[in-house]
């Protein structure tokens, strides 16, 4: 069953059928797409790792400097590379790790080069207008100077993850996604207006009543808090399908950790702690996809340089300045620093930072640990030295081996937020007659998702041919809402007698949806679990 997501105005009910046998032809498997990851198990913790000294990135490093403890006791280094400009440094592709080599490409000349991905995330739930004024005017000279095998995308938060541009090496759509995310008004000023209304109530009312003031407001900063959170972390997932060295950019304000806590520091008669609100575990969420990924979180504090007293930025009274500013940024330290990237904040011009992270993204060392010299099977806490003296390194503080299984679902994910996404084959999604049935606004239509059967790996079992596949059905609405998405394994068995003639036909599903109305995008997924092969297929409609 699909579970409805707090913004999302549709569900999608999936109800097994029967899997049928329909006309298709025998063909061979076909290439993985071009920027997106196998949905494969991961097989050694493959650490990006910046070194500098005094500021500048340091480039003759060997594995012999470098030292890697998990949970505290040293480890083995099974693979080094060095990567310089986005190209791979060996002496050979042998000493790379396995989830690098995934990730590599070749160019023409024979080269082989890590391509760049970035995912640039406005978090508009939180940010003023001005305050994205300086950022995207850097992000306009990021953008210029991205090569053609770099991808890049620009997303809006504001209660649900809106794409503004598709993943794309066109630097013509990307410049023209920022001037769009220039003009429109982020959700930031609600919000702001609520928290100035609540600090208005707070001065007015008794000491005696606050406390239920303060709880109120402590409650909703928390959903607040908890579903940004939980959508950027499926944004991290849609970005872990992409293939290459992974980067996203965050643009925010920060997410007070104990939410609430600024408001309790100024009116409230004692500590916050006592309402219990703590978003540590939804962090926590974020960090660990982004760690079993590699994706390095930089997050650019849109705040700006405030110096005291600056008017502009005034505070109600009360307020303290250093509280509200500390209260927030511990979230953006950890979201930055756990995944081996940096904040980026007091600053009203973003250029140089802008520049390091492109850099950063393009030169860098892979050191990796094979899973059997890594202890323990749940998230670890990692930890990258090297004995060069005057050397500072910066790497991913924690690792959890990701399963095949979270691969396939990241591919759903980027699907989702990426229009005509296509996978290791083809498949056809067909969509019937929608009907009012299922509640008020509510529709109902049968489905259908089929995928030669020549894709699929058959293994012999009990006089029988069988195949497991993996079949989800996910939407996304215009709005940017997004169903939740669960997969569904289904058992494909063909009697021996009839492998002859079946193997030449298609693998067909059939279920049925429920949805309300809306420009609706509908994402089918068919993956084969044997070889962890999948095929990505959608269709758009209006819901009436």
């Amino acid at each position: 069953m699909f579970a409805r997501t707090r913004f999302l105005p549709f569900v999608l009910a999936l109800l097994l059928g029967p899997a049928g046998l329909a006309g298709g032809a025998d063909a061979p498997p076909a290439p993985l797409t071009t920027g997106v990851r196998a949905a494969v198990e991961v097989t050694a913790m493959d650490l990006d790792v910046v070194a500098t000294k005094d500021g500048r990135p340091v480039t003759d490093l060997t594995k012999e400097d470098f030292v890697v403890r998990v949970d505290g006791k040293p480890v083995p280094i099974d693979y080094f590379a060095r990567i310089e400009a986005g190209e791979v440094h060996g002496p050979d592709l042998a000493t790379a790790s396995p989830d690098l080599v995934l990730d590599t490409l070749k160019a023409d000349g024979g080269e082989t080069y890590v391509p760049r991905q970035f995912l640039v995330y406005f978090d508009d739930d939180r940010l003023l207008p001005q305050q994205r004024v300086s950022v995207i005017e850097g992000l306009r000279d990021f953008v210029l100077r991205l090569s053609p095998s770099d991808r890049a995308s620009i997303v809006s938060y504001t209660g649900s993850t809106r794409v503004l541009v598709p993943f794309t090496n066109s630097k013509e759509d990307l410049l023209g996604g920022l001037s769009r995310l220039e003009k429109a008004s982020p959700a930031g000023l609600s919000w702001d207006a609520q928290y100035r209304q609540t600090i208005q109530e707070l001065r007015l009312s008794s000491p005696r009543s606050r406390g239920s003031i303060l709880r109120s407001w402590s409650a909703q900063a928390a959903t607040r808090e908890r579903a940004a959170l939980a959508e950027l972390a499926r944004s991290v997932s849609a970005l872990a399908a992409r293939s290459g060295k992974r980067t996203l950019l965050l643009v925010t304000n920060g997410y007070e950790w104990y939410p609430g806590q600024t408001l309790s520091q100024a009116y409230g008669p004692s500590s916050l702690t006592q309402f219990e609100q703590d978003i540590g575990d939804d962090l926590g969420k974020v960090l660990a996809r982004a760690n079993s990924s590699g994706i390095t979180i930089q997050v650019f504090d849109a705040k700006g340089l405030v110096a005291e007293g600056d008017a502009s930025q005034s505070l109600p009274p009360a307020v303290n300045p250093f509280f509200r500013t500390q209260n927030f940024r511990d979230s953006m330290v950890a979201l930055s620093s756990d995944t081996g990237g940096s904040l980026v904040e007091n600053r009203n011009v973003f250029r140089a930072d802008l520049d390091r992270v492109y850099r950063e993204a393009s030169s860098y060392y892979s050191v990796g640990v094979t899973l059997g010299g890594v202890p323990g099977k749940s998230t670890r806490k990692v930890e990258v030295r090297t004995s060069r003296p005057g050397v500072v390194v910066r790497a991913r503080t924690g690792f959890g081996a990701k399963t095949a299984d979270e691969a396939a679902i990241d591919r759903v994910e980027m699907a989702l937020l990426t229009p005509g996404a296509i996978g290791d084959f083809a498949a056809t999604l067909r969509i019937g007659a929608l009907e009012s049935k299922g509640g008020p606004g509510r529709r109902v239509a049968p489905w259908q998702v089929e995928v030669p059967m020549a894709e699929l790996t058959f293994r012999d079992e009990g006089g029988a041919r069988k195949a497991v596949v993996e079949v989800t059905l996910a939407a996304a609405e215009d709005t940017g809402a997004r169903s939740t998405i669960k997969p569904e394994k289904v058992i494909v068995t063909i009697p021996a007698g009839d492998w002859e003639k079946a193997r030449g036909q298609a693998f067909v599903h059939r279920s049925q949806l429920k949805t309300a109305k809306g420009n609706i995008r509908f994402v089918a997924s068919v993956r084969d679990v044997a070889s962890g092969r999948m095929a990505l297929t959608s269709v758009d409609l209006r819901v009436e």
